[in-house]
């Protein structure tokens, strides 16, 4: 218990930044952004070079005798493998922390410093000297290649101050910052080792760097989940605006078709004509679908115009068509007009009790906004109601949704029954001139 205590206070802090890294990792799990694969490997590596010092520390303070020789002992065995252990490993962290923040492509070429290392340890183990050597009290004996290893290390973390200034210049300035705050915090922890101001702190600096960049990737994973969330959220909007748009009333092209047949028969230039219009009304809403930006409202006028001009064939007389427009310089929601001036027809006037009545179309400016009004004087009804439409209503809270998310828009409906309904389309003019310049 004590040799616990003891291995537990060498190591206290190594062992809570890493307890830290882990915590960190079980937590997003589930997510699991890009890099945590490399964090793993490295949290493993640090694991065993705190371990592995932590039992050096242990054996010299309760089991190391100074008079005794080690030569060829197993005790000197262990420390050269703990040694070389360690050599291979820091500069292995680096690579690994290369691998990890930049996008590096030939992998292979760039190992070859840590295994000219792994190779050099290996040699080093079998004739020792090269790199370092042991005396028979287990002193530490550098050789011409002692500082190979920190050498190897050098060069990944210059590279990562590379890769830190190519991030700066593509205007990746938080990644660059971070990165190179990593390097400095590293270099400043090898210039102190050197100049003996501190002391194998080197595995604490590296869970620091790595907890450092992993906090980054969280919030980058979640800034780009959050990016993700809202495109999805607009393209399920924009499918069920495409779906809306595809499901033409099918009463309305029977209707149509009826009275273009009926037509033919009476006057073959007038039922000529009614096809052309349905063949343009068609296509608008077909092109509808794939149109993403805001239209101008004479494109949303000049289809209703063609949609009021096939109903004109079934009402005749019974149905009168008023347009005031005085405003014409801003862009609306494609097929945001039409539905509405559709409702005032179908369950307007059509349900009136005389079954014939006025739609008016008009378009004005305030201070404010841009306006659009669509009115009729049919059968009205409790606004209330609009709480519980069904399918029978086109798109009124389509057309809601869609001025309000596409430029801030607003619908304003009046009703009530025998007294007609009132649309008002409201197009706020600060919204307008950012679409109009986009």
């Amino acid at each position: 218990m004590k040799l616990i205590s003891e291995f537990l206070q060498l190591n206290l802090l190594s062992f809570a930044l890493i307890l830290g890294i882990i915590i960190m990792l079980i937590e997003n799990r589930r997510e699991r952004p890009h890099g945590t694969d490399h964090v793993i490997a490295i949290v493993v590596m640090l694991t065993v070079i705190v371990i592995n010092a932590g039992l050096r520390d242990l054996y010299m303070m309760s089991g190391f005798d100074s008079e005794r020789n080690y030569r060829n002992d197993v005790v000197m065995t262990m420390f050269y493998l703990r040694n070389a252990i360690e050599h291979i490993l820091f500069p292995m962290i680096a690579y690994v922390e290369l691998l990890l923040i930049a996008p590096v492509r030939k992998k292979h070429i760039i190992f070859i410093p840590e295994l000219v290392c792994i190779v050099s340890e290996i040699i080093n183990l079998a004739k020792p000297g090269i790199i370092f050597s042991f005396n028979k009290h287990l002193d530490c004996v550098d050789g011409p290649l002692m500082m190979m290893p920190y050498f190897v290390g050098m060069i990944y973390l210059l590279l990562l101050m590379r890769y830190s200034v190519l991030f700066i210049k593509e205007k990746e300035l938080s990644k660059g910052v971070t990165v190179i705050f990593i390097v400095f915090l590293t270099l400043a922890e090898c210039y102190l080792e050197a100049a003996y101001i501190v002391k194998d702190l080197m595995d604490e600096i590296v869970a620091l760097d790595v907890i450092i960049y992993y906090f980054y990737l969280v919030a980058i994973y979640q800034s780009e989940m959050k990016i993700k969330l809202h495109t999805s959220e607009l393209e399920l909007e924009r499918s069920k605006r495409m779906l809306m748009i595809s499901q033409i009333q099918p009463h309305f092209m029977y209707n149509s078709l009826t009275s273009i047949t009926y037509l033919c028969d009476k006057d073959a230039s007038q039922a000529k004509k009614a096809l052309i219009d349905f063949s343009k009304f068609l296509r608008k809403n077909l092109e509808a679908m794939s149109r993403k930006n805001l239209v101008p409202i004479n494109e949303e006028i000049e289809h209703t115009k063609v949609y009021l001009s096939l109903e004109k064939i079934r009402f005749g007389e019974d149905l009168d068509i008023i347009f005031d427009i005085k405003d014409i310089d801003f862009v609306i929601p494609v097929l945001t007009v039409q539905p509405l001036v559709e409702n005032a027809v179908k369950h307007g006037i059509n349900r009136s009790e005389s079954g014939c009545g006025t739609v008016s179309i008009s378009t004005a400016e305030t201070e404010e906004y841009h306006k659009v009004v669509i009115k009729d004087d049919g059968g009205g009804f409790d606004v209330e109601s609009l709480k519980d439409l069904d399918g029978s209503h086109i798109g009124i809270s389509n057309v809601r949704k869609r001025l309000y998310d596409e430029c801030g828009g607003m619908l304003i409906i009046k009703s009530a029954p025998e007294e007609g309904t009132e649309c008002t389309i409201l197009i706020p003019k600060e919204n307008h001139d950012e679409n109009s310049g986009n």
